[in-house]
């Protein structure tokens, strides 16, 4: 065998040149991962990085497209969407001056942030109603749907409709009140609605009722009295706003007219209240005797009465 023999010099050059070759060797950037938000609301900041290969050739710039016109460079960035919709974000790494590059995607979803709700203004029909006048109920409500709803009427009735109706069958100040919400939140409000009796156009019309007649010194009712009684109930069964003074009588000649007057004035107050007419829709009064005007006996029978005179 033949023993080759280099010189040192020629070693010397052999590993000059090796050293050269693997100084030279380029190695392509390649993303390894990339973070990035899967949902943002708008106007949110959202954050967003790629990280390279430790080995690739240096220097390695990244620049990111987020789908909306925008761009930025770095291997972190921040953005925020100003509209709602669905991006595509693109990261670019590349060295050797764009010779070597790697594209890495990720969508990011944007929604507007929640609205709660949010009651502006609510409304009645009728903000003086009667008892038999119907009131419809509505709201402009701000927020996010589905929108729920919540009435309280203040007589112990609620609904759940957005645009109720309700009627009420006492008189009186009621409180209603709206609760509004959503999965956002939610929102009060209420007003006040004042109810009257309903009043019939009969109760505008009468402007006085009939009297009710009594034999000398008695004050019990008879059926001619009776008769006539019966006659202002049902005027004032149909107009329960309608509130009366009895008067009673009492004519020239008669026994202990002062007594007298104010017993005949109960009497058909007992008569009223027997059936169905509020006491507290009565004020009696006995007027004594009256004035001697005539002494004829068939004048004097005008006086033994009591007047059921309509108070406004």
């Amino acid at each position: 065998m033949t023993k080759r023999i280099y010189s040192h010099s020629f070693v010397l050059a052999l590993l000059v040149a090796g050293l050269t070759m693997t100084g030279c060797k380029s190695v392509p950037v390649d993303i390894m991962s990339m973070t990035a938000p899967d949902s943002l609301q708008t106007n949110q900041n959202g954050s967003f990085a790629v990280e390279t290969n430790a080995d690739a050739k240096q220097p390695v710039s990244v620049s990111w497209e987020f789908g909306d016109d925008a761009s930025a460079s770095g291997a972190e960035a921040s953005h925020a969407f100003a509209e709602p919709g669905t991006y595509t974000v693109t990261a670019t790494a590349s060295n050797r001056k764009g010779k070597s590059t790697d594209m890495s995607s990720k969508t990011v979803v944007v929604v507007n942030p929640p609205v709660p709700a949010q009651i502006v203004s609510i409304r009645a029909s009728d903000n003086t109603p009667d008892t038999q006048t119907q009131v419809s109920f509505s709201a402009t409500v701000n927020g996010d749907s589905p929108l729920s709803y919540a009435w309280s009427f203040g007589d112990g009735s609620s609904s759940s409709d957005a645009m109720p109706a309700h009627t009420y069958s006492e008189p009186g100040t009621y409180t209603v009140q709206l609760n509004a919400s959503n999965k956002a939140g939610s929102d009060s409000r209420s007003m006040s609605v004042t109810v009257d009796w309903y009043e019939a156009a009969i109760c505008r019309e009468v402007s006085e009722l009939g009297g009710a007649f009594f034999s000398r010194n008695s004050s019990v009712l008879s059926d001619e009295a009776k008769a006539a009684l019966a006659d202002n109930l049902e005027i004032l069964a149909e107009c329960p706003n309608m509130n009366v003074r009895l008067e009673g009588i009492a004519a020239p000649g008669e026994r202990r007219p002062q007594e007298l007057s104010e017993d005949r004035a109960r009497a058909v107050e007992q008569f009223y209240t027997d059936n169905g007419v509020s006491a507290t829709r009565m004020v009696t009064v006995g007027t004594g005797r009256a004035a001697d005007l005539s002494s004829k006996k068939d004048g004097l029978a005008q006086y033994r009465r009591v007047d059921t005179i309509i108070v406004r």
